[in-house]
């Protein structure tokens, strides 16, 4: 499955920084992303040149610079060091607005795009999420940690992708917790004993965080 997701093209954002953690967290992966780079460096030599502005490159070199300015600043937080490279980058500076619910949290880090999402999820230590499945697929990469399910256990590297039928309950370790990083197409279900009250919870804190979203852009 690892290699499928690596192998598939990139239409989004979110698939695309899905793909760079997954490629990064285990090294056997990085072969495969290499092999992925070389392939599209074979057709990138061969489409035709596109003009443009003469102050791109100095965009470019600055721009990498501001990244390395930034450095010591992902290593300052004990969070985002537990986190690929990838992703540290992509979220330094930037405010995570984790949603809580007791010991699970989760932050949208990138804006939702048609039904696509990417989310970061962290599970405290023996912490459980409600059984539950998702409109669409759901890829789940384990970042720090492990959690285990029904179906088994889930170390640091490994991910899983489950369809709308599959239904499960995850439990963070009880040592570690686990830090995950979800890419999905369509909003959470809950499906066990309290499914319906837990869905009409999850709609209405939906509506009050859209509500509040607006009201700070006034």
């Amino acid at each position: 499955m690892t290699f499928e997701i690596l192998t598939n093209p990139t239409n989004s954002q979110a698939s695309l920084l899905f793909q760079q953690c997954l490629a990064e967290i285990v090294p056997e992966n990085k072969l495969i992303q290499r092999a992925k780079d070389e392939v599209s460096g074979y057709f990138l030599e061969r489409i035709e040149t596109t003009n443009v502005s003469d102050d791109l490159w100095m965009k470019v070199i600055n721009s990498n610079e501001s990244k390395k300015k930034s450095h010591f600043v992902l290593d300052a937080d004990p969070f985002l060091s537990q986190l690929p490279r990838t992703l540290q980058a992509h979220l330094v500076n930037k405010k995570i607005n984790w949603k809580s619910f007791k010991d699970v949290k989760i932050a949208s880090i990138l804006p939702k795009e048609k039904n696509e999402k990417l989310e970061l999820i962290h599970v405290m230590p023996g912490a459980k999420i409600p059984q539950h499945t998702h409109e669409g697929n759901e890829s789940f990469l384990v970042l720090h940690g492990s959690y285990s399910d029904e179906y088994g256990s889930y170390k640091q590297g490994t991910v899983q992708v489950r369809s709308d039928d599959h239904n499960h309950t995850p439990v963070g370790d009880s040592r570690t917790g686990c830090i995950g990083l979800a890419y999905t197409h369509g909003k959470i279900k809950f499906s066990g004993k309290f499914g319906k009250l837990l869905n009409l919870v999850a709609v209405s804190y939906t509506h009050l965080r859209a509500h509040e979203t607006r009201g700070n852009r006034v």
